[in-house]
């Protein structure tokens, strides 16, 4: 057997050192290849490979394509897709034109990425954009049942009370009486709530506390906060809301034949806007009820509504 000889060649180097640029040799070839495998599950992974390869590097840094089906995969199944996606589609043909006029070298689909990762971590909203929106409203209790000589009060989850609560503001309105002490900066009139009576009023600080009803006797304070899915939930102990998607995206294998004719299916719209409360259910002895026939009385309520500390 014949000796390694120690004078390695450049080529030889090349492939000891890089052996996956060696093998894929430009970037475009690589792009190629991984395009089914990006998502956000996989960034971290395919990110260690820069470090390892210089074409996997100059994919991280540079290439828009990259970045852009990122974005795609990481959007596609949260809240607000449509939107988000349209709103920066528009905004890159901008910024390619800015481009050509600066020469920079800025990727435009990597910064968005990163920018809307940062946002979904946001907990406040403004009263502008709190107005935009339409939510869905359920009470947390529903009817009571009887189960086996059981008293059980069903989840007020299962079914939608009011699918167009809007909280209308106007901005050319004084939002605080000059001198007062109120805890609010801002209020504005409630529309669609189930008891439809006229008057409704809410009002809203800036660590986005919130409460309505019709004053001086306001329904319980409650908190408008994110949801995993970055979408935008009100809940006091009496009620949640979260906001309807108008333009909701469906995985390929979740379409209906609705969505295919340009509509979308309501129930599996709601099923994906309240998933997570649904299928925390839990049977769980009402505080203070009597007992009925020996047992107590219990009601369907989520985990995260039992441990959540309400606003006071």
């Amino acid at each position: 057997m014949t000796d390694i000889d120690p004078m390695i060649s450049d080529q030889h180097q090349a492939v000891v050192c890089d052996p996956i640029d060696f093998t894929f040799t430009t970037p475009d070839l690589i792009l190629n290849i991984i395009r089914p495998l990006i998502d956000a599950q996989s960034l971290p992974a395919l990110l260690s490979l820069s470090t390892i390869s210089t074409n996997f590097e100059q994919i991280i840094r540079t290439s828009e394509t990259f970045w852009k089906e990122l974005c795609h995969q990481r959007w596609k199944g949260k809240w607000g897709f449509q939107r988000r996606w349209e709103a920066a589609l528009k905004q890159y043909d901008v910024f390619n034109e800015c481009q050509e006029r600066r020469d920079t070298r800025v990727t435009f689909w990597r910064q968005r990425y990163f920018e809307e990762e940062q946002d979904a971590t946001r907990e406040s909203i403004g009263a502008r954009e709190l107005s935009s929106l339409t939510f869905d409203f359920r009470f947390w209790i529903g009817q009571p049942i009887v189960v086996d000589e059981r008293i059980v009060v069903k989840s007020g989850l299962l079914q939608s009370a009011s699918r167009d609560v809007r909280f209308r503001w106007n901005d050319e309105e004084p939002q605080i009486e000059e001198g007062s002490d109120d805890w609010f900066s801002h209020r504005g009139v409630l529309t669609g709530h189930p008891c439809r009576e006229p008057g409704i009023e809410w009002f809203m600080n800036e660590s986005s506390i919130i409460q309505w009803g019709f004053r001086p006797n306001l329904w319980p304070r409650g908190e408008i906060r994110r949801t995993e899915n970055w979408g935008w939930e009100i809940r006091n102990p009496n009620v949640v809301m979260r906001a309807i998607d108008t333009l909701p995206s469906l995985d390929d294998d979740t379409a209906t034949e609705t969505e295919a004719e340009g509509g979308h299916d309501l129930n599996d719209v709601d099923d994906r806007l309240w998933k997570d409360l649904i299928d925390g259910l839990e049977n769980v002895p009402m505080r203070n009820a009597p007992q009925v026939n020996g047992y107590p009385v219990t009601a369907e309520l989520p985990r995260s509504f039992l441990e959540h500390p309400f606003v006071d």
